[in-house]
């Protein structure tokens, strides 16, 4: 992808060089139908197939200004989009190109491999771009599309015309609660950092749902990833309760202990670790609030998931190294053990 803003060059948000999530928005100056043209230079260089871009009116209104954001990533891409009125097409090519698209707003104006219809906010949908097809977009219309590789899915042209014949796939369970927060919140400022942890996640859930909605079975180590995203995010949910231990972790999971173990045998944390680390960082930070002094440390125990608060002063001294009369006296060196923790909580 190429962001060619003469404005905001490829790079992160202060200047710097090659962060790779890539911002374009239309530069300043430049008159409705420069506005259009540079719009539309972008659009062509950031998607994954040959598109073009069409004015609905003779005229940009002045205030034409879509936004975008890209993620150029080791095997797949994103492109999170807000447009402005605009009619585009693509009239197919010979390399398969793929994507997932979801519809944060409505399209009334969709057709594809010649068959029109209008998508509501919220559908998801699969598409083989390798077929012709266009939309258009209305004023503030939404949307983020993850491009992916079919070889490395193991997909072939008969699993995508399947893929692409669902009409909205938003009430998967592993789409609506693993990839729909993936594809709505991607823009986090630590992408690039995470940026080659990214690319065996995507796969390893895209292949998770494909294989749910074929109906196939796919290898279970290539569901690992996917498996430890899905409890992570179950434990993330409810750590806060005191009632949340491994064995609530196992009955979610349909694993057994050893099972489960042997699933986060190569994370930095096991299960039990990343509940009591992620317990300790929400201690701190209630502990750094402003009105802290009004709570109590049994009720800031309490409100963090430890069933004591000899529990929460023992999981302080072991992660951070600190006391929690240290913790409460040394602000600052709190906050850098706390952001050394927290990066093992990350992905």
């Amino acid at each position: 992808m190429e962001n060619t803003s003469r404005d905001n060059p490829v790079g992160r948000p202060d200047g710097a060089p090659h962060d790779h999530v890539r911002r374009y928005a239309v530069p300043v100056g430049l008159s409705p139908e420069e506005k259009f043209e540079h719009w539309r230079s972008w659009y062509g260089s950031a998607i994954d197939a040959p598109v073009r871009l069409e004015k609905t009116d003779k005229l940009v209104r002045p205030s034409f200004n879509p936004t975008a954001l890209s993620l150029d990533g080791p095997g797949f891409s994103l492109v999170d989009v807000t447009n402005e009125p605009a009619d585009c097409f693509w009239s197919g090519e010979t390399r398969p190109s793929d994507w997932l698209v979801y519809f944060r707003t409505a399209c009334n104006k969709f057709s594809f491999s010649g068959r029109g219809e209008s998508v509501s906010p919220g559908t998801v949908r699969f598409f083989d771009l390798s077929l012709p097809g266009n939309f258009h977009a209305p004023a503030g219309f939404s949307a983020v599309r993850i491009h992916f590789d079919r070889d490395l899915l193991g997909l072939d042209d008969k699993a995508m015309k399947r893929l692409k014949e669902l009409a909205d796939i938003r009430s998967n369970p592993i789409l609506r609660g693993l990839i729909l927060p993936a594809l709505s919140g991607w823009q986090r400022t630590v992408i690039a950092q995470e940026i080659q942890h990214l690319q065996p996640v995507a796969r390893s859930m895209m292949l998770a749902l494909v294989s749910s909605l074929l109906e196939t079975p796919a290898d279970p180590g290539d569901l690992k990833l996917a498996r430890i995203a899905t409890i992570k995010k179950f434990v993330r949910k409810n750590f806060r309760s005191p009632a949340l231990t491994v064995d609530e972790v196992v009955a979610y999971s349909f694993l057994s202990r050893r099972a489960l173990y042997y699933l986060f045998d190569d994370e930095t944390l096991q299960v039990s670790g990343y509940i009591r680390a992620l317990r300790t960082l929400e201690a701190i930070d209630l502990l750094a609030e402003a009105n802290s002094w009004r709570r109590s440390l049994t009720d800031i125990a309490g409100a963090s998931g430890f069933t004591t608060l000899p529990a929460m002063r023992r999981a302080v001294k072991e992660l951070t190294g600190l006391s929690l009369r240290d913790a409460q006296e040394k602000p600052v060196l709190l906050q850098i053990r706390a952001a050394e923790l927290r990066k093992q909580t990350e992905l």
